[in-house]
């Protein structure tokens, strides 16, 4: 497998886990609010929309062509460093009960590890 397919294959989980974790917050955004501790069932609802477009764009970028895709994934994986750190800052603000805390902070981390993962097969991909 070549980066440029280990590229895609990132891409396409990262949709997966927004297009899972979106339709948890759309279907039981009162769950994710007693979870996380705070916010309102709108809100919740809002994020899990934006989302669900996020997964479906991401999903699109992992369709393109090779000089597409290297360059829309970047843009992806920046978006990602902002969620994690958007996550960070709430953690730190004590905007979360404790496990909101610890719940934000794990799909955080698997939110870096996909912009990781994609920044790692992007940079592969420009000498393939």
């Amino acid at each position: 497998m070549d980066a440029v397919d280990q590229l895609r294959i990132a891409l396409r989980a990262n949709a997966t886990f927004s297009i899972a974790t979106g339709l948890f917050g759309v279907v039981a955004a009162g769950r994710v609010v007693d979870i996380l501790g705070t916010g309102n069932e709108l809100l919740v609802r809002l994020i899990a929309i934006g989302l669900l477009g996020f997964a479906g764009f991401v999903l699109y970028v992992s369709t393109r062509s090779v000089d597409e895709l290297r360059a829309e994934a970047l843009l992806i994986s920046a978006g990602d460093f902002v969620w994690v750190l958007a996550s960070v800052v709430l953690i730190a603000l004590g905007l979360f009960s404790t496990g909101g805390a610890v719940t934000a902070g794990l799909i955080a981390l698997v939110v870096l590890g996909f912009a990781s993962s994609q920044l790692w097969a992007r940079s592969k991909s420009a000498t393939a």
